[in-house]
This record gives structure tokens, C-alpha cells and sequence, in this order.
């Protein structure tokens, strides 16, 4: 019986040192965890400031299905992961950050539930908070509230980085036009309104993982892709 396949997408923007030691120990681990999938790693260098070719070099001596795009400016996560994602050709598609923030259960459980669901997403529980920055905290309870008392959708929690879908929807993760961080609230708005199936799991953070600080102007500019949406939903 043929595996299953699941492609891997990361977006990449000034790592932290020894990012690729780190990336190759947890992929390690994701494909001890998932033997019943065929795996294949995409990585997207978000125009980088860093000179990461030399990480890159000794990761496709490692990782025999290994693809690496470089795009030349910074345009943002969402715009990075869609670069990845029109290129990926698993049967399943999971992207999360660089470092692989949560826990291999984590990984385990959102990668396993597209078995069920059209698309699978984490979110997250108080624990979470309390271990963030309080701005970071602050910032996601803020966007949460709004989620929750504007826009219908199956959680008000889109942010949590690690999401899964079947191949079947990547046209419709293709369509988001959000370069940032939001990109992850518009492919669930426009989810839900195809009526697609979503499964929610409920992930945790590894021990090591370090929470960057966020830029306020970043901030202030999703707001207005927030007000966007929004509007969308109001009169689509």
C-alpha cells in the first residue's frame, strides 16, 4: 500500500544562530513521528538580511527531499508561505515557523486529523499566553476579542502558526492577498465561507521555544487588513 504524502513548509527571515541544527533535529523527529507519510521539506527565504547559504548547502546534504526558495525582497510570511505552498505536491500540506515552536504531539495531532478534515489548525490554550511576552499576549487576547465579536468562524484563535490542509485547498490558501501575519485569519474566513471542513486541535509550545518581540508598526498594518476583512464579511 502506497504512503500517504505531507509536505513541510517553512518561511524563513533572518534566523537565529544554529536555525538549521534546530530544523533538522525536529524534521527528524516529525518523520520518526510519521512514518506513515512520505515527507518532503519546503523552505522560503523571505529576503533575508543574512547570508544563510552556507545552512542551506549542508540542509540539502541531509534531507533528501529538500526544496529551497529564495525570494529576493521581504515581503512578509503570508506572502513567503504562498510561494512555498503553490510549489508543494503532498497529499497534505502543514506549515508552521522555522523553529518549529510546538511540541512533536503538537505536529503529530494536526498532521493526522486532515485523515478527517479538509484543513486542520492549532490553536491555543491559556498556558500559552502565560508563557509570551505580555505585549505578544496582550496583542493576540486583543485580536481574539475582535475575532470572536465580528467575524463567524470555527475559533476566534487564527494565529497559533501551525495549520494543515489537504491538497485539495491549496487553490483556495492561494487566493489570500494578506502579506503579513493576518494571511492566517483570511484563509480561515475564506474557509469558512466555502464551507469547508476544519478540524481544531489544541497545541502546545516546546520548552524551547522563544517568543520574538512583535513591531508595532507591523501591528498597526494588520489592523487595517483586519478592518478589511472585516467590511468583506459584512457585505460579500
Amino acid at each position: 500500500m502506497l504512503r500517504k504524502s505531507l509536505t513541510i513548509v517553512l518561511p524563513c527571515y533572518n534566523p537565529e544562530a544554529n536555525w538549521h541544527k534546530n530544523l533538522l533535529q525536529q524534521f527528524e523527529q516529525v518523520t520518526k513521528d510519521l512514518t506513515q507519510f512520505e515527507i518532503d521539506l519546503i523552505l522560503v527565504n523571505d529576503g533575508s538580511k543574512l547570508s544563510i547559504e552556507k545552512e542551506i548547502n549542508e540542509l540539502k546534504t541531509k534531507i533528501t527531499n529538500f526544496t529551497y526558495l529564495h525570494n529576493k525582497v521581504n515581503k512578509g510570511k503570508g506572502a513567503a508561505l504562498r510561494s512555498g505552498i503553490q510549489l508543494a505536491q503532498g497529499d497534505f500540506i502543514v506549515y508552521t515557523d522555522i523553529d518549529f515552536p510546538y511540541t512533536h504531539a503538537s505536529f503529530k495531532s494536526i498532521t493526522e486529523a486532515l485523515e478527517t478534515f479538509q484543513i486542520s489548525i492549532g490553536t491555543r490554550d491559556n498556558s500559552y499566553f502565560n508563557t509570551i511576552p505580555k505585549h505578544r499576549a496582550f496583542i493576540s487576547k486583543l485580536l481574539k476579542f475582535l475575532i470572536k465579536n465580528s467575524l463567524q468562524l470555527p475559533t476566534s484563535d487564527t494565529q497559533g502558526g501551525l495549520k494543515g490542509m489537504r491538497n485539495e485547498i491549496k487553490p483556495l490558501f492561494l487566493k489570500t492577498e494578506i502579506n503579513r501575519y493576518l494571511f492566517d485569519l483570511e484563509f480561515l474566513f475564506l474557509a469558512a465561507k466555502e464551507k469547508v471542513s476544519i478540524g481544531i486541535q489544541t497545541i502546545e509550545l516546546r520548552d524551547e521555544t522563544e517568543v520574538r518581540k512583535m513591531n508595532l508598526s507591523v501591528v498597526s498594518k494588520e489592523m487595517l487588513n483586519f478592518i478589511r476583512l472585516f467590511f468583506k464579511a459584512k457585505f460579500s
